[in-house]
């Protein structure tokens, strides 16, 4: 009983990520071809709501960007910024594969 308590919290926290990976991929999307930084895309995953810190949106920004989905500027300025690269805007518009990890919804 208690396995399946662990295996579901750790199912929820997955979730969490995979969908606060695509909130942020969408919030870079609409802020093409300039980007973003990372206090408004803490705003968009608060206004989900989805429980998000900036330590969160960096560690998943470093995920979009290890998977070539995103472009982060960090020597600038102590904020974070962030870019759509090219094959990040392939994944949104459903012309290539998503990652596994990333929540994408289904193609309508």
């Amino acid at each position: 009983m208690t396995e399946r308590r662990i295996d579901a919290a750790i199912d929820i926290a997955r979730a969490e990520r995979e969908a606060l990976r695509w909130i942020m991929l969408t919030a870079l999307w609409h802020a093409r071809p300039y980007g973003t930084t990372e206090t408004v895309l803490l705003s968009c995953a608060h206004e989900i709501p989805i429980y998000a810190t900036s330590d969160l949106v960096r560690r998943e920004l470093g995920w979009l960007a290890s998977h070539s989905l995103a472009e982060i500027e960090r020597d600038k300025s102590p904020v974070w910024a962030a870019r759509l690269t090219a094959h990040g805007e392939d994944v949104y518009d459903y012309r290539a594969d998503a990652p596994a990890g990333l929540a994408r919804p289904p193609r309508w």
